[in-house]
């Protein structure tokens, strides 16, 4: 009978059977959403969802590749500019023979008031001239002119009286006496005379190669990581090339020493400062500041407070001090000479956009008691992550830090997110504690 139903009333059959399949996939839908109420948005991963999807292995090891790769190429400048040594030396030694080989013909010159004329320019030159710093050149480049300005101003007057010896021996050279004077007596007085020209020229040479050995720590910088945002294998690819240097390279042992503190090893960062800190020159100041770093992680507070002091003691106003007397505050728990200092780099172009980031984790720490240093922390990681193109896993987790603090849980969420895509290894857990605290609208402390 029912087979017989069936096959009278197919078209019915078919009905029955597509509504039953509506109720089913009415309830499945419906199951679905409220499942999909219940778990967290696909656009916020959980940290342990974000930290397996790490950015490639051979991405992060190109990184520190490139890293090596310059650290590299700032020590073969430096060797190159260390060479130039030499042709100073071989041009002051061939002048000085030079000079040598006019004193047969000078001592056969007989007017009297020529030679007085001519042996008082040359003393005068003789107080300028290379004779007193040609030995040293083999030391450390840079002498001990650690405040800048002080600095410019003895090269401008040392500038000045080169000029004025110019001027007064042109004039003895047009002079009547020395026209009075025979042939070969004028040609031995013209020797000499663009001997001693060839000299001063030697002598302006070295200064600015001194004041180009001044400068390389400079380049070096970066590459100690004072942010502490490399990861783990790009400090080891940093310290790998840092050490791979020539003895003489003073720049690179310091920025060797200033990684090695940054990572908390103290006994390895003094031994590599303890010669740096009694050299004079510009590094000697740094050397200070840096060894007063390491005397506080190892808890000597009053070794730490005297190399602080004759650091300021030596250049108050130098960039690189100034960055680590912040952080050196920050470990004493002294925000406010923390944050005069990382502003005072705000207006320093190579330093502006690190110290807007270390203002701007500086302010969050205040944000408990002073709620407005949020907005603040905002306006500054915001200014630092708009400047660095391509922005960096660090950028964007500072950035994050600061619209946390400023209770901007979706933008600091999408910041985050584009941090962890960028991180790595221990850079992927310091996102993960921030992401925690945004999970659980907690209050977050950075690492200054």
């Amino acid at each position: 009978m029912a087979s017989r139903v069936a096959c009278r009333f197919p078209l019915a059959n078919c009905f029955l059977a597509l509504n039953f399949c509506r109720a089913a996939f009415g309830a499945l839908f419906g199951a679905i959403l409220v499942l999909g109420s219940l778990a967290p948005s696909s656009a916020w991963a959980g940290p342990q969802d974000a930290a397996q999807d790490p950015p490639p292995a051979n991405i992060v090891s190109d990184t520190a590749a490139k890293l090596e790769k310059a650290i590299r190429k700032v020590h073969e400048d430096y060797d190159d500019y260390l060479k130039q040594k030499d042709k100073l030396v071989e041009s002051y030694e061939s002048l000085q023979t030079s000079l040598k080989q006019t004193e047969a013909k000078w001592s056969q010159i007989q007017n009297e008031g020529v030679i007085k004329q001519f042996a008082a320019l040359q003393s005068a030159m003789n107080s300028m001239q290379l004779s007193s710093t040609i030995g040293s050149i083999g030391s450390a480049p840079g002498g001990n002119n650690s405040a800048n300005d002080l600095a410019m101003r003895q090269q401008l007057q040392q500038q000045l009286m080169v000029n004025r010896m110019m001027e007064n021996m042109n004039t003895f050279m047009r002079g009547q006496e020395l026209q009075q004077l025979g042939i070969e007596a004028q040609r031995a007085i013209r020797a000499r005379f663009e001997t001693i020209q060839k000299v001063m020229k030697v002598e302006e040479d070295y200064r600015q190669w001194q004041a180009g050995g001044d400068r390389f720590f400079e380049k070096y910088w970066s590459y100690t990581d004072p942010q502490k945002a490399f990861s783990s294998q790009e400090t080891q690819a940093a310290l790998k090339a840092l050490q791979d240097r020539d003895k003489d390279n003073a720049p690179a042992q310091l920025a060797e020493a200033l990684l090695l503190t940054n990572q908390s090893d103290y006994s390895q960062a003094k031994q590599l400062l303890d010669p740096l800190v009694d050299a004079p020159g510009p590094m000697q100041p740094i050397a200070l500041m840096c060894k007063a770093l390491v005397f506080e992680g190892m808890d000597k507070e009053r070794e730490s407070k005297l190399a602080m002091q004759n650091s300021i003691k030596l250049d108050r106003t130098n960039p690189y001090c100034r960055w680590l007397r912040a952080r050196l505050a920050c470990k004493q728990d002294q925000l406010n000479i923390a944050e005069t200092e990382w502003k005072a780099l705000t207006t320093v172009p190579a330093m502006a956009r690190d110290s807007k980031r270390a203002l701007a984790l500086l302010y969050v720490k205040r944000v408990a008691k002073t709620p407005s240093n949020a907005g603040r922390a905002v306006t500054l990681a915001t200014d630092a992550h708009e400047d660095e193109i391509p922005a960096t896993w660090y950028s964007h987790y500072v950035l994050s830090v600061a619209l946390h603090s400023a209770k901007k849980k979706e933008p600091a969420i999408e910041q985050l997110e584009a941090a962890m895509k960028l991180a790595c290894d221990d850079q992927q857990e310091i996102c993960a504690k921030l992401k925690k605290a945004i999970d659980n609208d907690q209050a977050f402390a950075p690492e200054l």
